[in-house]
């Protein structure tokens, strides 16, 4: 019942962001604790040449010769908008738990990092003297070339505050920390909803749309972690997709 909610939930706010694809929801991008960014010069020409023979014969097949395919969604700006403000793990796994298309996962490692060594230097980041290593992509930030940029509207995204409720008795989520990208918009693991009991509380407000199945209420003056999709209008807001309490009360 839950996923069969969720996948409705998705399938329609895909259909409304059609409609407001000029947005930009004006929330801060936080930094993770990259250390790094694509712009470092993180992968090697010779890198890159690899990537470009495999991603030939596993992907070209689907997203064309040139990156062209499926609306373009490896290159340019539709890239960015998909994965700025995120690790490069986040893009390396989705390409290995997904592609190719009829053996997802068939390829090693070092191969699909090619591959994103590839796909960054058909995106006209910088060459360096290094490869691109898979156990250092979460190390690694993929922003834009002036920084970090407001998440743009529809993202989906993570945020730890407290439930309750504002004047009007809309559901709201007060004292959150800053937006961050996530790729799972279920709750997250025991271990990571423990290590979020220590973050600071934050000063940010999101209001909660369509946030009833959820049921907010059950919550009310306790921290949680909260998920979902960013709605820019009339104020900043998460379409839910997931509120899983913390062992503590709001601050």
């Amino acid at each position: 019942m839950k996923a069969t909610h969720l996948l409705l939930r998705i399938v329609l706010f895909a259909a409304a962001m059609t409609m407001a694809t000029a947005l930009c929801a004006q929330v801060p991008a936080e930094q993770g604790t990259a250390s790094r960014n694509v712009w470092d010069g993180v992968y090697s020409q010779e890198q890159a040449g690899r990537g470009r023979t495999a991603y030939n014969i596993s992907c070209s097949s689907c997203h064309r010769p040139d990156l062209s395919g499926f609306e373009g969604v490896l290159r340019g700006e539709k890239f960015m908008d998909r994965w700025r403000e995120d690790s490069l793990d986040s893009l390396f796994s989705m390409i290995k738990r997904s592609m190719p298309r009829n053996d997802p996962g068939s390829l090693a490692s070092d191969t699909y990092a090619d591959i994103v060594a590839y796909i960054l230097q058909q995106n006209e980041f910088p060459s360096g003297t290094t490869e691109l290593k898979p156990e250092a992509l979460k190390d690694i930030q993929v922003t834009g070339k002036n920084g970090a940029e407001p998440l743009p509207a529809g993202a989906l995204v993570q945020t730890y505050g407290c439930v309750q409720q504002d004047p009007e008795n809309n559901w709201v989520i007060s004292k959150a920390t800053n937006a961050t990208r996530t790729r799972n918009p279920d709750k997250s693991s025991d271990a990571d909803l423990k290590l979020a009991e220590a973050k600071t509380p934050g000063k940010r407000t999101f209001r909660l749309v369509d946030a009833a199945f959820y049921h907010p209420e059950r919550y009310k003056d306790r921290l949680v972690e909260a998920k979902g999709f960013l709605v820019p209008d009339p104020t900043e807001g998460l379409s839910v997709t997931s509120l899983a309490p913390l062992s503590v009360s709001c601050p």
